[in-house]
């Protein structure tokens, strides 16, 4: 009797141990193929973890990364930079302009609190649905105007 309640405790702190464990989920999609299970999954994440510790979509030899900060509800968004990559895939004049025109800070300079990032870098609003649709739309105009994925390309989602 002993043994068993024994083993019964050990595997009780086990599962606890396990629980507060992040365990890190992985997802993957094919572009233009599941774009709406894409933004569904994207979404729910974003609002159901608005302390989340990092949000990384993947593709190709690039990464998006997110990171949400509860206070400010707010999430904190970069996009790698040549700095990262290879020479071959290296972004162009108009690729850059284009992560500029939405906004993205450059690399290594200051934003507004004096934050610095060797990628470059932006803060979203998401004290709501729409502000978080918002952050997906983005994500989709990053992926369509500014890497150009062909259909099927795989887009992973890591958390």
């Amino acid at each position: 009797m002993k043994l068993i309640i024994g083993i019964i405790i050990v595997l009780i702190g086990v599962f606890i141990v396990l629980k507060k464990r992040n365990i890190e989920k992985t997802k993957s999609y094919k572009w233009n193929l599941e774009n709406k299970n894409l933004k569904t999954d994207f979404t729910n994440i974003l609002s159901k973890n608005p302390n989340l510790e990092y949000l990384i979509v993947e593709f190709d030899s690039y990464y998006i990364q997110y990171k949400g900060f509860i206070k400010s509800k707010e999430f904190y968004s970069e996009i790698v930079s040549n700095e990262f990559l290879d020479k071959k895939n290296q972004y162009s004049e108009n690729q850059k302009n284009g992560i500029f025109s939405l906004g993205f800070l450059e690399p290594q300079k200051k934003d507004s609190d004096g934050n610095i990032s060797p990628n470059y870098s932006k803060w979203y609003g998401a004290k709501s649905k729409n502000e978080i649709d918002l952050i997906f739309n983005e994500l989709i105009k990053i992926l369509e105007s500014i890497y150009g994925l062909k259909k099927g390309t795989e887009i992973k989602l890591r958390w």
